[in-house]
C-alpha cells in the first residue's frame, strides 16, 4: 500500500513539473505565424500545385497579403483565447481576396484553387482533431 501511494505522488509530482515547464507565450493571448511565413506556406501549398507563373504567384501573393493584413486587423490577439471578428466582415474580406485570385488564375484552375483553400484552413475549435 505504502508503495502505491509513493509511486502515485511520484507520478502526481512529475505530471506538474511536466505541465508547468512548458515555455509560457509572453504577454497575453497567442501569437500568430507572420505574415511573410503564411505567404510562404501559400506559395507552396496553393501556388506550386496550381503550376503558376511567377506573375500569377506574385498576384496571388497580394491577395493574400492583402487578405491576411485585413484580418489581423479584425482579430484582437490580445486576449486569450483572440476573439473571433463578425462572419460577415470575415466573408467580405475572403470574397475579395477570391476575386482577386479569381482574375490573376486561369479559369479552369479556380475549383481546384478553392479545394486546395479549404485544406489549408486552420482548423475550427471545436472540430479539433
Amino acid at each position: 500500500m505504502k508503495t502505491k501511494i509513493v509511486l502515485t505522488t511520484l507520478f502526481i509530482s512529475l505530471f506538474t513539473g511536466v505541465c508547468f515547464s512548458q515555455p509560457q507565450p509572453e504577454g497575453k493571448g497567442r501569437k500568430p505565424l507572420t505574415i511573410e511565413v503564411r505567404l510562404k506556406m501559400i506559395n507552396e501549398k496553393i501556388c506550386q500545385p496550381l503550376k503558376l507563373d511567377k506573375t500569377q504567384s506574385a498576384k496571388v501573393s497580394v491577395a493574400f497579403n492583402d487578405f491576411f493584413t485585413g484580418m489581423d486587423k479584425l482579430i484582437d490577439f490580445k486576449t486569450n483565447p483572440p476573439t473571433r471578428p463578425e462572419k460577415s466582415k470575415v466573408d467580405a474580406l475572403v470574397n475579395l481576396r477570391d476575386e482577386k485570385v479569381k482574375i490573376a488564375i486561369p479559369e479552369n484552375s479556380f475549383n481546384k484553387y478553392l479545394e486546395l483553400e479549404k485544406s489549408i484552413r486552420p482548423p475550427r475549435e471545436g472540430n479539433r482533431p
